[in-house]
């Protein structure tokens, strides 16, 4: 009998010790022209900096790394946020061949993210998104996609060479 009351009190203190200990925020896009705002006004609410870039995208600010977001709301369909992370590429290296071959290899051996060179070669820019339905998503896991895509483009950067990762500025 004791045995059973143990193993009873044991799995109420682990049920109590799973529960989330803060209020989890959901986002709900109201309107797609306003949803760079709303995006905005969330992840502020959430202490992070924002600035807006333009009609349809916005610099977000997670430790020391910026973002681009962008969202992409569709009424009763799939909903993404674009998350982007730009590099940019040191002036004496903007053309070199070097770099092209290097986003391609990373394209072709992963697919977290997709890797592309920006208009007129100045930097590159690794591009994933947070798919969602229903107008709505978790401010938490936009918090867990930035750290996961962080980690996924260190690693990414484990596969080029060390001469190819020095064209860039850090």
């Amino acid at each position: 009998m004791r045995v059973f009351a143990s193993l009873f009190i044991l799995v109420l203190l682990t049920g109590c010790a799973s529960q989330p200990t803060q209020p989890q925020t959901l986002l709900q896009f109201s309107e797609p022209d306003k949803s760079v705002a709303q995006l905005s006004q969330a992840l502020e609410n959430e202490g992070y900096i924002t600035k807006p870039l333009n009609a349809h995208q916005l610099e977000v600010y997670y430790g020391q790394h910026a973002f681009i977001m962008e969202p992409r709301i569709r009424p009763g369909q799939l909903s993404r946020i674009i998350v982007s992370q730009v590099y940019p590429i040191k002036p004496q290296h903007i053309d070199n061949p070097e770099i092209f071959v290097a986003l391609s290899h990373l394209n072709t051996h992963l697919t977290c993210a997709k890797y592309i060179m920006q208009p007129g070669n100045r930097a590159a820019e690794v591009q994933s998104s947070i798919t969602f339905i229903d107008e709505q998503v978790n401010m938490r896991e936009v918090s867990l996609f930035m750290a996961w895509m962080l980690g996924r483009v260190q690693n990414a950067s484990s596969l080029l060479p060390a001469d190819t990762l020095q064209m860039f500025e850090f």
